[in-house]
Parts: structure tokens; C-alpha cells; sequence
């Protein structure tokens, strides 16, 4: 039976169709095998995932986007919250700029007064009887130049050695030293360089 059943399947698969009716009559059947064909299955599946991916990236970023600009205005508001009290910092930073500036300026006219009170004490105590000065020029910071008249020649050296040892100065030097007539009489007038200590007047 089984081998009988196997020759008529063998007749059939040999068998040839031939339709006919005419064409106009005739039904094309539609062939829709391309559609389980491989070739168009894994592309298709290709492109849908890749557009899955892209819109879901395209959300991702929108969400970001919007998360970094609602904390850019949480931001803003607060700064401009907080503005007001910005300014007033910086407004009493300013004032007490000044006030520092004019404590600086009283401490320091403070220590030059007192500096050249301790300076004019030290020039006039050991000061000659027949010398005096005739001006008294700062040239720089710590330096001055004094100018004077003597009758006594040894009255120049006698000055600067005593000079030289007070508290307010640092070293003397003799500048230049020149004969000249007052009211008649020989006279030497002398220029004399010192150089004062740079804590002069800074002591309690």
C-alpha cells in the first residue's frame, strides 16, 4: 500500500497544469512570498529599532534640555532674590574701604607728627651756640638735608659727631663747607646730609 501511495504522489508532482481558458478569463494568482524573504525581514527590523532608538535619544535630550533650563531660572530667580542684599554688601564693603583708608591716613599723619617732633627735639638739644640753621629739606623718605651758618670752624664736627648719636639718626655727612661774611664777619656755611632710621616716630 505504502508503495502505491508513494508512485501516485510521484504522477502527481509530474503532472503539468495548463489553464485553458482565455486570457481574459484567466485569475493571476498574487505571489506574496517576498514578504518571509530574509533579505526584507532583518532591514525592516533594522530600520525599526534605529527609529525606536532615535526617538527615544530625541526624548531623552528634550528632557535633559528642559531639566538644565528650569534649574538655569531657579537659579536666576534666586540670585535675583538675593540681589538686593548683594548690593548692600557690596555697598558697606565700599564704606568701610573709606573708613579703613581714613584710619590709615590719621595713623600715618599720627606717626609723622610724631617723627618729626622726635626729629626737631634732637637737631635744636644738641644744636652749638654759635651755630644755626637755616633751612631744613626732606629729600627723600629717610633723608634730609640741613643747611647752616657757624663762627666756629670745629662747631661743624662738633655738631655732626653729637648729631650722629641720636635716636632719630642713622648717619651725617658733610656735604659741602664754605667761608662767607655776615655782618661783617667770617662766617662758614655748611650743608650737612642725614640720613634718619626708618622706625623713627613708630615706637608706643
Amino acid at each position: 500500500m505504502a508503495a502505491k501511495k508513494t508512485t501516485s504522489a510521484v504522477k502527481k508532482s509530474l503532472c503539468i497544469q495548463i489553464n485553458l481558458l482565455p486570457p481574459e478569463y484567466r485569475k493571476q494568482s498574487k505571489d506574496f512570498t517576498w514578504i518571509t524573504d530574509r533579505r526584507v525581514i532583518w532591514p525592516t527590523v533594522a530600520l525599526i529599532v534605529t527609529i525606536v532608538c532615535v526617538y527615544m535619544l530625541s526624548l531623552f535630550i528634550n528632557d535633559s534640555v528642559t531639566n538644565l533650563q528650569n534649574e538655569v531660572d531657579r537659579v536666576k530667580a534666586e540670585v535675583e532674590r538675593e540681589r538686593p542684599l548683594l548690593s548692600k554688601i557690596s555697598d558697606l564693603e565700599q564704606k568701610q574701604a573709606i573708613v579703613n583708608t581714613k584710619i590709615n591716613a590719621l595713623k600715618s599723619i599720627q606717626v609723622s607728627k610724631k617723627r618729626w617732633v622726635v626729629l626737631f627735639e634732637n637737631v635744636s638739644s644738641v644744636l652749638p651756640p654759635n651755630m644755626w640753621l637755616t633751612s631744613l629739606n626732606q629729600t627723600a623718605e629717610n633723608n634730609m638735608e640741613m643747611k647752616g651758618l657757624t663762627f666756629d670752624f670745629s662747631e661743624v664736627a662738633e655738631y655732626m659727631v653729637k648729631l650722629e648719636k641720636q635716636a632719630s639718626v642713622e648717619k651725617v655727612t658733610l656735604v659741602t663747607i664754605s667761608t662767607t661774611k655776615v655782618e661783617g664777619e667770617e662766617a662758614y656755611d655748611f650743608l650737612i646730609k642725614v640720613v634718619l632710621k626708618n622706625d623713627l616716630g613708630s615706637e608706643g
